[in-house]
C-alpha cells in the first residue's frame, strides 16, 4: 500500500499546518510550516484539508445518470441559489445515490486557484482537496459536530453538512433536525477543541438524542482524527475537471503495468517451452531406447528376455571376449573382413547382424540379385564361406540372409 500524506490548513492563510503519514511506519502527527510538509510528500500520494468555511455543501436531484450530462446541468441548477455567476465558480460532484441524489461541493475558482498556487508554490502537487468537516468520524444514525473557538462544523452525512459561527450552532444545528425528519440522528457526538468556549448548548436541543461530548486536545489532534476518517474513494474531491491532477505514482505503476503482465506470460510461455522440449527429448529417449534394444535383439536372437539392452550387449560382448558363446575372435575374423565388403558394395545395405555357435548372421538389402551373387563371391575370396540362406525380390531391391562361418582351408 502506497503511503499518504494528509495534510490540514487550519486557516486561508496556512501560515501553520498539521500533517499525517498513513500506511507508513510513523503515524504521528507532525506541525510545521507548508515548506516543512512539502519535504514528506515526495515518493507519497498528498491529500489535503482545507475549512470548510472556504466551500458550500450542497446536494441536486436532476433526472439522469449520465456523468456527463449531469455535471454540465449542475451550475444551472444551483444558479438560482447562488450569489455569485457560476462561471466564477468551481462545481465538485459525488456519486449519485439510489434517490438520485447527488451532493456537490462549491467553491470559487479563485479560492481553489489561490489554494493550489500556496501548495505549488512550496512544492506540493496534490491529487485530491477535501472540506475538513466531511472527513469528521460519521457512522449510521449519528451526527458528528466539532467546535473550535469561533466556529461549529456538523457533519450530517458521508458527503453533507454545514459550518456555521459557533454563538449560533445551537440554534442552527436545531433547525437542521427538525428538517432532516426521517433522516435525524439518534446520537449526536460534539468535538471541541480545549480551551474554546462552551458555545454551543447541545441540551437545548428539541428532542431526545444521546449526547456524547469529546474534548480535542489539540490541532495535531484533530488532524489525526479526520486522517483517519479520511476514505477518499467516499469523499467528494474538489480536483474535478479543469482541476484534474494525475496521480503520478499511479501512473508510474501504469507504465510498468505492461511488463508486470508480460513477465508471469514469459514466464509460463518458457515453462511451456521446457515442457514441449522435454517430451520432445523424451520420446526421442524413448525411440532410441527401442532401437537399441530392436538391435540387441537382432544381434543376439538367443536372448529371450532383454530389461537393459546396453548392460546385456556389454555382457555379451565380455562372454565373447572370454570365450562364452563363441569366440570374440573368431567374431572378428569373420565380421571385420564381409563388413570390408559389405562397406565397398554399391546400393548395398546392412540391415541387422548376429553371431551364434561361430557363425556371422548378416541381414541385407541389395539392388539386384547379380549384385548379391557378385558380393557373396567378394566374400568367399577373403577365404570365408558364405552360404545364401533366402533372397527375397521385392521391387527393385533383394533382401537377403547370408551366413557365414569358418574361413576355407
Amino acid at each position: 500500500m502506497a503511503e499518504i500524506l494528509i495534510i490540514q490548513c487550519h486557516d486561508q492563510s496556512c501560515h501553520k499546518a498539521n500533517w499525517l503519514i498513513k500506511g507508513g511506519d510513523d503515524s504521528e502527527t507532525s506541525e510545521g510550516t507548508l515548506s516543512e510538509a512539502a519535504k514528506q510528500a515526495k515518493g507519497r500520494r498528498t491529500l489535503v484539508l482545507i475549512p470548510a468555511t472556504e466551500v458550500l455543501i450542497t446536494e441536486v436531484r436532476l433526472p439522469t445518470r449520465n456523468r456527463q450530462r449531469l455535471i454540465q446541468a449542475i451550475p444551472f441548477s444551483l444558479e438560482n441559489e447562488l450569489t455569485e455567476d457560476i462561471d466564477q465558480l468551481h462545481f465538485a460532484a459525488g456519486n449519485i445515490d439510489s434517490e438520485n441524489l447527488t451532493p456537490v461541493i462549491v467553491i470559487a475558482k479563485q479560492k481553489l486557484e489561490h489554494w493550489l498556487h500556496k501548495l505549488d508554490s512550496v512544492g506540493i502537487d496534490p491529487i485530491g482537496i477535501y472540506p475538513d468537516l466531511l472527513c469528521l468520524p460519521i457512522s449510521q444514525d449519528s451526527w458528528s459536530l466539532y467546535q473550535d473557538r469561533q466556529m461549529l462544523y456538523a457533519r450530517t452525512n458521508t458527503n453533507s453538512g454545514f459550518s456555521v459561527d459557533a454563538i449560533n450552532g445551537t440554534a442552527t444545528v436545531n433547525l437542521a433536525l427538525q428538517q432532516a425528519t426521517e433522516q435525524a440522528p439518534k446520537q449526536i457526538n460534539l468535538y471541541r477543541l480545549a480551551g474554546s468556549p462552551e458555545l454551543v448548548d447541545l441540551a437545548q436541543l428539541d428532542g431526545d438524542y444521546e449526547i456524547n461530548t469529546l474534548d480535542i486536545d489539540s490541532h495535531s489532534q484533530l488532524t489525526a482524527l479526520l486522517a483517519n476518517h479520511l476514505v477518499d474513494k467516499q469523499q467528494v474531491n474538489l480536483l474535478q475537471g479543469d482541476y484534474l491532477r494525475v496521480d503520478k505514482l499511479t501512473l508510474q505503476w501504469k507504465r510498468w503495468l505492461p511488463a508486470a503482465v508480460l513477465a508471469p506470460i514469459l514466464i509460463i510461455l518458457s515453462i511451456l517451452l521446457a515442457v514441449q522440449e522435454y517430451r520432445h527429448f523424451d520420446r526421442q529417449s524413448i525411440e532410441l531406447n527401442s532401437q537399441i534394444r530392436q538391435t540387441f535383439q537382432q544381434a543376439f536372437p538367443n536372448v529371450k528376455r532383454v530389461v537393459d539392452p546396453k548392460v546385456q550387449m556389454e555382457q555379451q560382448l565380455k562372454a565373447m571376449q572370454s570365450g562364452q558363446s563363441g569366440s570374440f575372435a573368431q567374431f572378428a575374423s569373420l565380421f571385420v573382413p564381409a563388413a570390408s565388403v559389405v562397406k565397398n558394395s554399391p546400393n548395398t545395405t546392412l540391415d541387422s547382424i548376429s553371431f551364434r555357435d561361430g557363425q556371422l548372421n548378416l541381414q541385407l538389402t541389395i539392388k539386384e540379385l547379380q549384385a548379391l551373387e557378385i558380393l557373396k563371391k567378394t566374400i568367399e575370396k577373403k577365404r570365408l564361406t558364405v552360404e545364401i540362406r533366402s533372397a527375397n525380390a521385392s521391387g527393385n531391391q533383394v533382401t537377403s540372409h547370408l551366413r557365414i562361418s569358418g574361413a576355407k582351408p
